[in-house]
């Protein structure tokens, strides 16, 4: 019996490597996200802590020159903010265009997946039909040849 071979398995290969390819990219913009969703966290904190270092410093009698840092480091953080939270909406964007990118990469992968299990399988119908009729063939020379003797 001939073994099956796929003639478009260079085909499914290519399509099965993009597929790994997109996925390893979503990873990538995943772990960005991640960074930047820690990064807006940590820009939160430092602003919060630099209202409540300021609320101290108000309280207290303290250099006047001090007083102008807090007004112009919370700005900073506050367009540091900005600047990531655009960041974040534009991965978060990036994100859903790879996921559809992956969802019509797979279903090429599927397409030729399925074609190639349609072939095998009529690859192996076909097999089994040449295999039967060689039996009854030898079956039928060997009744044949009995009947002769």
């Amino acid at each position: 019996m001939q073994k099956f071979k796929f003639k478009l398995d260079g085909l499914l290969k290519v399509r099965e490597f993009k597929e790994q390819k997109i996925k390893i990219e979503l990873a990538g913009i995943l772990k960005e996200i991640a960074e930047v969703e820690e990064s807006i966290a940590k820009i939160h904190v430092a602003v919060n802590e630099a209202y409540e270092a300021q609320d101290k410093f108000l309280s207290d009698a303290s250099a006047g020159r001090m007083i102008q840092f807090f007004p112009m480091f919370i700005q900073g953080k506050k367009e540091d903010l900005k600047n990531k939270e655009s960041l974040l909406w534009a991965l978060k964007k990036k994100y859903t265009a790879k996921v559809e990118e992956l969802g019509r990469a797979r279903g090429d992968v599927k397409v030729l997946e399925n074609f190639k299990e349609k072939k095998k399988t009529e690859h192996h119908k076909i097999a089994e039909k040449k295999m039967q009729e060689e039996i009854e063939e030898n079956f039928i020379m060997k009744v044949n040849g009995a009947n002769h003797i």
